[in-house]
């Protein structure tokens, strides 16, 4: 009888322990179909919209989620507070981060919009900051090995990878797989509407390797942070040690390809410029860490001109080092991998 009484006991407390989850699935099943739904209706409406009714709402949509997110506000803060310090106020901090919500939510929505664009009126949205300087550097697009283009999440760096395909600089462009998947042929198809091809990370580094070699130009984010469980150098960003993707390095490594950063700036008459940056050439005998570290060099002074147009809500920092720890955002965490890694960095970072 006891020994019922205990099987009864246990397959119940199995059964509660299995239920939530089961609940959690479904519950994130049906939202999963709610984001498609809710984005598929954005590719059909926003190309709609008038651009300057499309910004506006960005606005107001980037105020409302700044005051409503606590957690992508407190994301925001942390950085700019690890960053700045009591350089920038609180006040002047939270200015930044608001106005960095509404540029991220206006190169989304942007996003949508991108289908609207063309080679006839590209000119009334974006412009290269020196036209010969581009075709200098990108017309030989068939000469092997191609360079690999490198920015940051900064301004509307998506509608700068469209805008070098509508002038004529086609190549192929990284992006991420979303937790939703089924958003991700989505985005894709935004993304290659201009004349770009886009991958997700599947066998990403094989097939740029190829592209590269064959005479086509790659396009890479430098800002993407990386678990310890993925390949990836720890760099200072701002004084910070930051674990990020060294795709470029290893690639340029591998081919000798140039790397070709660039920024995207938002400009008071609400165009993009684009600038490209000096391109970078390395000997064998430098690391990828002193490689990835030079290329995030080039930025972070503009990052400090404008700050309102980097994406501070992204945990840019993940790690924290026992040292120095408390200077770092809340969200970042120890980790004995990351401090093996600074160990074997040290000569180097």
């Amino acid at each position: 009888m006891e020994k019922t009484s205990s099987k009864t006991s246990t397959w119940f407390a199995l059964r509660k322990r299995h239920l939530p989850n089961r609940d959690v699935n479904w519950q994130k099943e049906l939202r999963y179909w709610f984001e498609w739904f809710g984005v598929a209706l954005c590719v059909r409406i926003i190309p709609l919209l008038p651009l300057a009714l499309l910004r506006q709402l960005a606005d107001i949509a980037g105020w409302l989620a700044f005051h409503l997110d606590r957690k992508s506000r407190a994301v925001a803060l942390s950085n700019l507070e690890a960053v700045f310090g009591e350089e920038k106020n609180l006040l002047e901090r939270r200015a930044i981060a608001r106005r960095s919500v509404q540029l991220f939510g206006r190169s989304v929505l942007e996003l949508f919009w991108t289908p609207r664009l063309n080679a006839r009126n590209l000119d009334r949205y974006l412009y290269f900051e020196d036209d010969v300087v581009v075709k200098e550097r990108c017309a030989n697009n068939n000469t092997p090995p191609a360079p690999i283009f490198l920015t940051i999440h900064f301004s509307n760096f998506e509608w700068a990878s469209a805008h070098f395909a509508l002038r004529g600089y086609q190549g192929c462009i990284l992006t991420q797989r979303f937790k939703n998947d089924r958003l991700t042929p989505i985005f894709r198809r935004l993304r290659e509407s201009s004349g770009q091809k886009a991958v997700t990370q599947e066998s990403s580094m094989i097939r740029f390797l190829k592209m590269i070699l064959r005479g086509t130009p790659v396009g890479i984010l430098g800002d993407l942070t990386m678990k310890t469980s993925q390949p990836a150098v720890i760099i200072q960003a701002f004084g910070l040690r930051m674990r990020v993707t060294t795709m470029h390095a290893i690639l340029h490594k591998r081919t000798n390809a140039p790397i070709q950063p660039f920024i995207t700036l938002l400009q008071p008459d609400g165009r993009y410029m684009v600038r490209l940056l000096e391109p970078l050439q390395f000997g064998e005998e430098v690391s990828y860490q002193q490689i990835t570290q030079t290329c995030w060099d080039k930025f972070e002074p503009t990052i400090r001109q404008y700050p309102e147009q980097w994406l501070w809500l992204y945990k840019h920092w993940r790690y924290r080092p026992v040292e120095d720890g408390d200077r770092y955002p809340f969200y970042a965490n120890k980790s004995g991998k990351f401090e093996r890694e600074l160990a074997e960095a040290k000569p180097s970072v």
